[in-house]
């Protein structure tokens, strides 16, 4: 029997979970992921509890309530939407919901409407990770990748909030995955996620950077046509009352009534560990500089379109000045790149044990996002995946480090 000694080495990689091991674990996942939304369901529906199942997905039924009825301009009033929230929807804890999004996401809400609470958001969440999955089926048809990003952490806390993460992500996906080959289907993606324009900062950078014109063209396009119909539809109350309530984000998260816990980036982290202004938005622009470099010169210097999804999509969060656990699930689209090309390629070292920490960030949240400990726990899932792709970027294409165009085409596997 071999010992281990001073000078010896262990051999780790035999321990590595093998394919049958991950499919256990997964499913054990998915099973109490799936028993416990089922009993909240069942709690909910027998009456034995008032909770509001869907949490976050209350300020969209309310918005696209008061929207209908011709208050598309107040809600962005947190005073009157409070009142709504605390009238419609006991149960539910309101205290740091408010209405920041554009007019042309209520155009997307405005259905809703029409339909029961608890059908809504059946509907939206059922609806929406559907989509996420079926964009994930463009990046990879390994059933067990596949298996994991939708049975995995980050999917349920997209799930269970009702909130848009599922949706952000899709069109994060399809405005990176396509620019090239169907430039009218990922510009549309990119103009409609101008519904959430701070996620959309790099897509123009990207396309530029790779010439992708008709996609750009597109995107600007299909944004114009939202804010015209969101004009149409609502007149010009609303958009002015969105301005006012972009300034108020600001504010809201210099003091920290958002819940800085339970976001997940740099500026966000910077913030809830009580950093002076002046460094969390110093920290933030060197952030929100380095990502856009970086998505500039893969964008611009390499053909490889799996490497430039996952590093743009990688970059997301490092370039957003706010973003929530629940778009945690767009992180899942480089992680399954990443495990892909380490599968093809080799891994890196510590490339599999950094991806599984990554990955089981999102169940720690209902452990301690009540907590306020000042660590930001949602930041290091953001941290540990873009840092990894920028690695692997950098180690599949070293002349990233130079200045020589590398013109070798490949596409997406």
């Amino acid at each position: 029997m071999a010992t281990v000694g001073m000078g010896s080495k262990v051999d780790w990689g035999k321990y590595a979970p093998t394919r049958p091991m991950l499919w256990r674990a997964i499913g054990v996942w998915a099973a109490i992921s799936l028993i416990t939304t089922l009993t909240m369901y069942g709690l909910v529906l027998s009456g034995k509890s008032d909770v509001v199942i869907g949490g976050d997905f209350t300020a969209f039924h309310a918005a696209a309530t008061a929207s209908a009825n011709g208050d598309a301009a107040k809600i962005y009033d947190p005073a009157f939407f409070q009142e709504i929230l605390q009238r419609d929807y006991l149960g539910a804890e309101h205290g740091t919901l408010s209405w920041q999004y554009p007019p042309t996401y209520l155009l997307l809400m405005l259905p809703f409407a029409a339909l029961p609470y608890f059908l809504g958001f059946t509907l939206w969440s059922t609806g929406t990770a559907a989509g996420f999955f079926l964009g994930a089926r463009s990046i990879t048809r390994d059933r067990l990748i596949l298996f994991a990003i939708i049975a995995g952490p980050a999917a349920y806390s997209a799930f269970i909030t009702g909130q848009n993460g599922f949706l952000t992500a899709t069109f994060l996906l399809i405005a990176a995955a396509f620019p090239k080959s169907r430039p009218i289907l990922a510009g549309i993606a990119a103009g409609l996620l101008t519904i959430k324009p701070h996620l959309g900062l790099l897509i123009p950078i990207a396309y530029l950077a790779a010439g992708c014109w008709r996609a750009m063209t597109v995107a600007t396009l299909t944004a114009i046509a939202l804010a015209v119909l969101s004009f149409l539809v609502f007149g010009a109350e609303p958009w002015a009352a969105f301005v006012g309530a972009v300034f108020d984000t600001g504010e809201r998260l210099e003091a920290q009534i958002l819940p800085l816990a339970k976001m997940t980036t740099p500026l966000s982290a910077m913030m809830f560990a009580g950093a002076p202004a002046i460094i969390a938005y110093g920290v933030y622009a060197a952030s929100l500089l380095f990502s856009a470099a970086f998505v500039w010169r893969v964008w611009r210097s390499i053909s490889d379109e799996y490497l430039r999804v996952a590093v743009l999509i990688a970059a997301v969060l490092m370039a957003a000045p706010y973003g929530f656990h629940y778009e945690l699930i767009m992180l899942t689209i480089p992680g399954a790149i990443l495990i892909i090309i380490g599968l093809e390629n080799g891994w890196l070292t510590q490339e599999r044990t950094l991806l599984a920490v990554a990955y089981g960030i999102p169940a720690f949240y209902s452990a301690v996002a009540d907590f306020r400990q000042g660590i930001s726990i949602g930041v290091f899932a953001t941290l540990i995946i873009f840092g990894l792709t920028v690695r692997r970027a950098l180690h599949e294409a070293p002349d990233l480090v130079s200045f020589r165009r590398d013109g070798a085409p490949s596409s997406l596997r």
